[in-house]
């Protein structure tokens, strides 16, 4: 942890207080002027930080991406976790994919404020205006063969889904497999990437992406804005800050047991599809039917001209009210 973010925890744990040059020099074995620089740092880096004569500084709250504000609501077995946060990324899944050509430690975390080149299923852009949105990605390396990759996919959409109505009260709703909704428009996609070990075939890595359109943004392209939304209108009730710490608060709970499927009774719950009549593109192929259920393995099993079908990839391009 760095001087600043060493300093920036001092004063968020303490935020009703002032915390003079000399408290805080104590406390982190520098001097009153190197405190001082960090304390110019931090402001040029946005955060807002209260100086009063005679008294010192006290931290405003703010909703700039901060790992010492996302690991002060951490799960205690997560206060280690890496948290790389950068103003602005190409996207966090092409970071975390670096990182994991470079043998980097595992699992850690990428966030960005704004992504330029960020991307969806099928290399589609994903739009990630800056200060609007969550645009985050974990680096894993499993400890054993992964055979439910599509499984940990549900697992991960469970996750926000718990992660928001944790935070806010609300319940979204999901779409199969990768994509949650609410009040009709897709808030939140995620992308899940593996890499394979070139000598041994078998998965060495896994990238999961989660973008997520937190508030409204004027950013988003005019064809999109009725089939794009935002979990927030007006003005947020909680920080993104506090909404990642739940997201992975909730993913890494259930990425211990995410095998045995137990999540998968809320996830039915909550989807868009079942019992719809819907349309699913698989390659070139379209398949029209409707969604009797999702199976213990996270596959879509619709109800077709030929019977009873399981999907376990596959996009739902249609939705037939």
């Amino acid at each position: 942890m760095s001087t600043q973010e060493k300093l920036l925890t001092l004063l968020i744990e303490q935020p009703s207080k002032y915390l003079s040059g000399e408290q805080l020099g104590q406390a982190l074995g520098i001097s009153r002027t190197a405190v001082w620089k960090a304390i110019q740092a931090l402001k040029v880096a946005g955060y807002q930080l209260e100086t009063k004569p005679h008294q010192g500084y006290r931290y405003q709250p703010t909703d700039l991406l901060s790992a010492p504000l996302i690991r002060q609501n951490l799960d205690a077995t997560l206060t280690d976790l890496p948290l790389n946060i950068f103003k602005e990324l190409a996207s966090t899944n092409q970071s975390a994919k670096k990182a994991a050509a470079e043998n980097s430690v595992s699992p850690q975390i990428f966030i960005a404020d704004q992504q330029t080149a960020g991307y969806g299923r099928y290399g589609r852009t994903f739009v990630s205006p800056e200060q609007s949105g969550i645009y985050l990605s974990i680096l894993l390396r499993p400890d054993q063969p992964l055979t439910d990759v599509g499984l940990l996919t549900t697992a991960v959409a469970m996750a926000v889904f718990r992660a928001i109505k944790a935070t806010t009260g609300i319940s979204v709703d999901i779409k199969w497999v990768n994509d949650l909704y609410y009040q009709g428009k897709k808030i939140c996609g995620i992308l899940s990437e593996a890499i394979t070990d070139f000598e041994s075939q078998q998965i060495s890595h896994l990238v999961i992406g989660i973008g997520l359109n937190f508030a409204d943004s004027t950013v988003i392209p005019a064809e999109l804005q009725s089939k794009v939304g935002a979990l927030f209108q007006q003005q947020p009730p909680i920080t993104r800050n506090q909404l990642i710490s739940a997201i992975l608060n909730q993913f890494f709970q259930l990425y211990q047991t995410y095998t045995q499927g137990e999540f998968l009774a809320e996830y039915r719950k909550h989807s868009l599809l079942i019992g719809r009549n819907v349309t699913l593109q698989q390659g070139q192929q379209s398949i029209t039917g409707t969604v009797k259920t999702i199976n213990a393995t996270g596959e879509l099993v619709l109800t077709t001209s030929t019977g009873l079908r399981s999907f376990s990839s596959g996009e739902v391009t249609k939705v037939h009210f």
